[in-house]
């Protein structure tokens, strides 16, 4: 995790000026044991967007799973 989060940090300020903070510190590990714990996983990524105020829905954030789901979904009534 070191190794992905330092050097997308690093390019960020340096290629782009970025100057504000990337990642929050730390990293914790959970394991996944069953269906029960991956579908509380998958509910709380996919709720991030809405809880970080990033949009009213996470069907509205452009760099979901949801909103791929609904724009792929949109395609096939046009169809």
């Amino acid at each position: 995790m070191q190794l992905i989060k330092g050097g997308y940090s690093y390019r960020m300020k340096k290629e782009l000026g970025y100057a504000g903070e990337i990642w929050q510190r730390g990293f914790s590990e959970v394991r996944v044991d069953d269906r029960a714990s991956f579908l509380a996983h998958r509910e709380y990524i996919i709720m991030n967007p809405v809880e970080a105020g990033l949009a009213r829905t996470p069907e509205e954030f452009p760099y979901s799973s949801a909103y791929l789901r609904k724009q792929r979904r949109a395609g096939a009534k046009a169809q």
